[in-house]
């Protein structure tokens, strides 16, 4: 049975890294797993990032991952993560969750490194003020929900941290069931 796993977490929390690990890390860390980084799905319709976040553009991007979840699903893929910012919300998840259970088991993961470690990820990446990413960092704690299993990945290398994720949803942490409810 296949699973996927969305990751959640402020800009700097290591997403996209953990996305971007190797065939051979991924495969030996937990099986057969695609990434979806949902960065590049809106990239698909606004690659300058002119566009204000809208809830359409957050549900057509969520119906894309959909669609290629299921192609990876069909081609022997054990798990699929699924990465952004955008998907810590019931209301944006709820109308693709269906879908994604008719696929397999399906988790949540925020991850949620201190404020120091976004900063040290960060820091030579002009492109990234640190006021902005230490706002955005306390501003998704605000929307952690109880849902989601929080990960603490401040030490954890992006493999380690692949691993955490493995283990947590092999105990069934973070682990939806069903229709999801914001508190």
């Amino acid at each position: 049975m296949s699973r996927t796993v969305f990751l959640s977490g402020s800009a700097g929390t290591g997403k996209t890294t953990v996305l971007r690990l190797g065939h051979h890390e991924k495969l030996t860390t937990w099986g057969l797993t695609a990434a979806i980084d949902l960065d590049q799905l809106y990239f698909m319709v606004d690659p300058h990032w002119d566009l204000p976040y809208d809830d359409a553009r957050t549900a057509l991007v969520l119906r894309q991952s959909v669609s290629l979840a299921e192609s990876f699903v069909e081609a022997g893929y054990e798990n699929i993560l699924i990465a952004g910012n955008a998907i810590h919300d019931a209301v944006d998840l709820n109308p693709v969750i269906p879908h994604f259970l008719r696929l397999g088991r399906v988790f949540h993961f925020s991850l949620d490194p201190s404020e120091e470690a976004v900063l040290r990820r960060t820091a030579n990446d002009p492109h990234r003020s640190a006021p902005h990413l230490t706002n955005e960092l306390h501003f998704m704690r605000t929307r952690l929900s109880p849902w989601s299993a929080s990960i603490d990945n401040s030490a954890l290398t992006p493999l380690e941290t692949l691993e955490k994720i493995a283990h947590l949803a092999h105990t069934g942490a973070g682990e939806i069931h069903g229709p999801l409810v914001d508190s």
